[in-house]
């Protein structure tokens, strides 16, 4: 697999399509926490079988922080930030997964996720291997200024933090997670979106 000349998401969408095939294939016959196990061997084949796997130390990358489901590193030149990101927030069904980062990459495009391939964290958990560009912050946005971004967005507030829109809900959109750009723009660099039930 070259992943030079492939496009930003073709990845996501490949492991993305995985995923929904694993849970199609295994349909009304598993439990639904049954969905992750199988999804995840499905993943780990994908990765050893197109060379997938990731080495921090030949990214050349620093620690930088840990949060509920991420370690993340960022590169020697400080452009980008890398996450591995341990599938915790996904529930029992990695599709949700793919559907917040397809989702991010629609909403917050200036500073989209791109999937490099997979890895094992300091825990030893399995991980996608996300890259996201490194933000010159000013500051955190203030919790006025996502409530207007959002809503130029077309979500509603539910609360401080969450927002919905008809298809939609972003939550945790809180001002560490979103910062404000030396350029001025808002930078939403790790929300959770999920789809409305």
């Amino acid at each position: 697999m070259d992943r030079t000349h492939s496009s930003i998401n073709s990845l996501l969408e490949q492991a993305a399509h995985i995923v929904r095939s694993q849970k199609e294939a295994a349909g009304e016959t598993e439990p639904t926490e049954g969905y992750k196990r199988g999804q995840t061997e499905e993943l780990i084949k994908f990765a050893n079988a197109n060379g997938l796997w990731i080495s921090l130390p030949n990214l050349n990358v620093e620690f930088l922080n840990k949060g509920g489901e991420n370690e993340v590193y960022t590169g020697d030149k400080d452009d980008i930030v890398v996450k591995l990101n341990n599938f915790e927030y996904a529930g029992d069904d990695l599709e949700n997964f793919f559907i917040r980062i397809a989702a991010h990459n629609k909403f917050f495009g200036n500073v989209p996720y791109q999937m490099i391939g997979f890895a094992y964290n300091s825990q030893q958990e399995f991980c996608a291997v996300l890259v996201q560009p490194y933000i010159l912050a000013e500051r955190e946005a203030t919790e006025d200024e996502i409530a207007t971004y959002m809503q130029a967005l077309g979500f509603e507030m539910d609360y401080y933090d969450e927002y919905h829109n008809s298809d939609y809900e972003v939550f945790d959109a809180v001002p560490n997670n979103v910062l404000y750009g030396i350029d001025g723009d808002l930078y939403f660099i790790d929300t959770q979106i999920r789809l409305r039930s």
